[in-house]
């Protein structure tokens, strides 16, 4: 298994500052203060000139956290929880975080507002009533288990349902306890709808309630054939719901009496919403239905790519919904038609909020959007999302990264935070959603763009400000390479099996290689009119920059994922085979080979003669570049995939342990360490006297030292540090997954 998990996370570095390696010819110079692409330059040393942190203070953090699920939107303030255990308070004009309140579990409730009052249930078992100017807790009121049920106010008194199978009454000012009722299941999603002095509920027990609001006593029940965990709507006397048995129902309100029934083709978790006397509900047969509300014939339905489970929002002739298939959709309320959709980068079971022109919707991506209603641009978002595996690239005071959940970020590299109150927000300049997870390629940025690889099998070419496209293009497979860009040409590996080159310019290709092997996170290098790449055929070959054409290859005893690195001559590698390799980069004669203990993923970092890389074996060691006598090792506590970066006299590299290590780079004693909440395959970029690393524990951590000597960074609660511990697992989990796939690729 150790093998295979290595197999997914092989490195993914950035590039430094030139000017170690004489001979070698770059793209462009540029200065100290940039990391602009994959390990800083185009011969992948990993080293800078720049000076760099001597302590391990967090100047920011990026701060991702968890699913998003419905917003609400009051007086220009929009609320949401998350599964990071927060609920959140943005200005929904500029997405900025006005305030956020840690609970104990995750937030699925959506809010409601009444008053000046928050109101929303945890998985900590608690219901909350909060401030809404500034999130300070007023009350809270302890169930028998998960609130993940909308509250709904009416008449100074809160409704809501719990996973101890029963619905409150508290007083809404004090949280005062009115009532409960013992239903025969979980209250899940379902919330309460109030109307004319009843409250009407759904329960996993399969049933329907009508309960009084005074006093809880039931009015009536209807049992259909399946759990209830969609919300009624109550419309002209009628009761309209949906549940697993397929079916939406349409119940007379004073008695359950059954009007009508409609089948669709799969479970109904979505809850209705009826205007101008038309129903309308998805369903987990992918489609979206009208419905005639008095007699439930089909109007029209439109059918998306995945389940719906989202709860259409009708308003201004438009119906505003989420699917699974990552989308958000606006259609025409009166044929169906559709007017426009934006892709998410992962299902949106969210609810949609429409206020002020813009349609509020959160995604399991982690991310809150803000899209504009009658076009569905992107006005703003809000990130709490995504593994992190990419390497940061540093230029002209931004930060670029990928992210599991899709996505290329912008950060503002001096601060990264919204607010004073030092929550860990960013300040995103922008995001450009790629069609699937930006894993391990780190973005390269030249003459004010940004090249970069995706899951989807892309290359993209995005406007450095701005975030705007330029160009794409489709290789045959998934790109996790890192690009490299020399004299206008982009070149970059595939999972085809392919080296491409393409014009940096216009997208167009110029040539490409095909090796034996898919290109997992191998990235280029270019030297001297020749480019460097391994390939998991356990080949290393260098390429003609013109024309593509081979020059040479030297097999090893295993898959190269490594990138090589370029110096003095010497290609330097490493390999499956537990070595590192150094190669004559004109003839690929071998100079001399290393074995560790481990297989070697790391990217090898060359700075002052001395060759820095990481092992699968859990060490970091140092070799004589020009001959390969070790110097020194580290051994840190897990597997290190990450590759090192070097600068002022010190080693920058993560671990499978969970930490960021400073190394000295003449020794290799410890200078400090730093634990992330999740393990690091991330490599670090340094500019500006600043280390850029990600985790997986969704964070982008800044260190250095602030002109003021104080750090941006939050205490951290006990709670959070759950979050942290929860995370970690899943990151795990999801490693062994993409472990286990990519073993069978490769044996295929």
């Amino acid at each position: 298994m150790k093998r295979k998990a290595a197999l997914c996370i092989i490195l993914i570095t950035l590039f430094l500052a030139s000017g170690v390696l004489g001979s070698i010819t770059y793209a462009q110079d540029h200065p100290a203060a940039e990391w602009p692409m994959f390990h800083n330059n185009l011969a992948h040393t990993g080293n800078t000139t720049t000076q760099a942190p001597l302590t391990n203070q967090t100047l920011w953090q990026f701060n991702t956290g968890g699913q998003v699920d419905s917003p609400t939107v009051v007086d220009g303030v929009a609320y949401v929880g998350s599964y990071d255990h927060k609920i959140y308070a943005f200005n929904a004009s500029t997405g900025e975080v006005i305030w956020s309140m840690l609970t104990g579990g995750r937030v699925v409730s959506r809010p409601a507002v009444a008053n000046g009052l928050v109101y929303v249930g945890s998985e900590d078992h608690n219901f909350y009533a909060l401030n809404a100017a500034d999130g300070s807790q007023l009350w809270n009121y302890t169930t028998g288990y998960y609130v993940d049920s909308d509250p709904t106010v009416s008449n100074g008194i809160v409704y809501f349902g719990s996973e101890d199978n029963s619905v409150y009454a508290l007083n809404a000012s004090t949280g005062r306890f009115i009532w409960s009722y013992a239903t025969g299941g979980k209250i899940m999603l379902s919330s309460a709808s109030v109307s004319e002095g009843v409250v009407y509920i759904g329960s996993l027990d399969d049933k329907i309630y009508a309960l009084n609001t005074a006093d809880g006593k039931l009015v009536w029940s209807y049992t259909t054939a399946g759990q209830v965990a969609s919300s009624p709507t109550v419309y002209n006397s009628v009761v309209y719901v949906g549940s697993s048995d397929d079916k939406v129902y349409a119940l007379n309100a004073s008695d359950g009496e059954p009007m009508w029934d409609f089948t669709t083709g799969g479970a109904v978790y979505s809850s209705p919403t009826v205007y101008d006397s038309v129903v309308y509900v998805g369903s987990l047969d992918n489609k979206i239905y009208a419905l005639n509300a008095l007699n439930g014939s089909c109007l029209w339905n439109y059918t998306t790519g995945g389940q719906v489970s989202s709860a259409p929002t009708v308003i201004n002739g438009l119906v505003y919904v989420g699917s699974d298939d990552k989308q958000i959709y606006a259609l025409n309320a009166v044929n169906g038609k559709k007017q426009w959709t934006y892709m998410t980068g992962d299902m949106v079971i969210s609810c949609p909020a429409v206020a002020q022109g813009a349609v509020y919707v959160g995604s399991w991506d982690g991310k809150l959007y803000a899209l504009n209603s009658l076009n569905g641009s992107c006005v703003w978002s809000y990130s709490t999302g995504g593994q992190i595996d990419s390497s940061p690239t540093v230029s002209s005071g931004l930060v670029y990264i990928g992210s599991h959940d899709g996505k290329v970020y912008a950060l503002n590299a001096s601060t990264g935070m919204v607010g004073e109150n030092s929550e860990l927000h960013n300040n995103v300049v922008w995001t450009y959603t790629t069609g699937n997870m930006v894993m391990f390629s780190s973005p390269a940025v030249v003459e004010g763009v940004i090249y970069v690889g995706s899951y989807d099998s892309n290359v993209y070419a995005l406007n450095a400000t701005t975030g705007a496209f330029i160009w794409s293009y489709k290789t045959g497979n998934s790109v996790v390479s890192s690009p490299a860009v020399s004299n206008g040409v982009v070149y970059v590996g595939s999972e085809d099996n392919d080296v491409y080159a393409l014009n940096a310019s216009t997208g167009a290709l110029i040539w490409k290689y095909v090796t034996g092997g898919m290109i997992m996170v191998s990235s280029p290098a270019v030297a001297d009119g020749k480019v460097y790449i391994g390939s998991n055929d356990c080949n290393v070959y260098a390429l003609d920059a013109a024309n593509g054409s081979l020059v040479w290859k030297y097999i090893t005893g295993g898959y190269v994922v490594s990138s090589p690195s370029i110096s003095n001559g010497t290609v330097y590698v490493g390999s499956y085979d537990g070595k590192v390799y150094a190669l004559n980069a004109a003839t690929g004669v071998l100079i001399w080979d290393y074995t560790t203990g481990g297989n070697v993923p790391s990217s090898p970092a060359i700075a002052d003669g001395t060759l820095y890389v990481g092992s699968a074996d859990d060490k970091v060691y140092a070799f004589n570049a020009s001959d390969g006598k070790q110097k020194w090792t580290f051994t840190t506590g897990g597997e290190v995939a990450s590759s090192p970066a070097v600068a002022d006299g010190t080693v920058y590299v993560g671990s499978y342990d969970d930490k960021l290590y400073a190394l000295n780079a003449g020794n290799g004693s410890l200078v400090w360490s730093y634990s992330t909440g999740a393990m690091v395959v991330s490599s670090p970029a340094v500019a500006d006297n600043s280390v850029y690393v990600g985790s997986y524990d969704h964070v982008v951590y800044a260190f250095g030292s602030s002109p003021s000597g104080q750090s941006h960074e939050q205490s951290l609660t006990v709670s959070l540090t759950v979050v942290f511990v929860v995370l970690t697992v899943v990151a795990v989990v999801a490693l062994v997954v993409l472990a286990n796939a990519f073993y069978k690729k490769v044996r295929r």
